[in-house]
């Protein structure tokens, strides 16, 4: 499909695509649409080819990202993004979701998750199991009270400040060998 055919919602998203200079969808591999005021990504589920998506600092609220399976780095930090779906984005490495209003977050279907920082949402319960190739995970400013790690755990940085974490699982992460931990 042509880039100019597809149907975008937001006209800066739009813009965004455009800049690329591809003329079809599946050549656009990078986009970088940071700080344009973007509200909604509707149409992105034609640029199947994507590989690095950068969202930063705009106006989105949800994230659905099902058909964008070649995905490796997310980034979508400083948005209000309370809803999300990455289940498909099974190549995903790099995932930054800092600063937004998510509650929620499934990882199950991410094996290949390297680096995953989601400071400064409301979430309490991290599931982080099916995560195994994790190094660097940040999550500090949330609710968390239960956080599931992977076994073998190969995490080299685990941050978890401001969060209400209970004597037990306190206790498990500072056992943890070989992790720089900063609760």
């Amino acid at each position: 499909m042509k880039v100019a055919e597809i149907p975008f919602e937001d006209d800066a998203f739009k813009q965004c695509v455009l800049d690329t200079k591809a003329e079809n969808a599946e050549e656009v591999t990078r986009l970088i649409c940071r700080k344009k005021q973007i509200k909604s990504l509707a149409g992105i589920e034609y640029l199947t080819a994507l590989r690095v998506l950068d969202v930063t600092r705009n106006q989105l609220t949800r994230l659905h990202l099902s058909k964008n399976t070649q995905l490796t780095d997310l980034f979508a930090g400083n948005n209000e993004i309370s809803e999300l779906d990455i289940s498909n984005c099974t190549q995903l490495e790099t995932l930054e979701l800092f600063t937004n209003n998510l509650e929620v977050i499934d990882l199950s279907n991410n094996p290949m998750l390297e680096e995953f920082f989601a400071s400064d949402n409301d979430l309490s319960s991290i599931r982080l199991s099916a995560n195994t190739e994790l190094r660097k995970v940040r999550l500090s400013g949330n609710n968390i009270s239960t956080l599931e790690l992977p076994s073998p755990c190969m995490l080299q940085e685990l941050e978890l400040k401001e969060n209400p974490l209970p004597d037990a699982l306190l206790a498990q992460l500072q056992a943890l060998p070989d992790t720089q931990v900063r609760l």
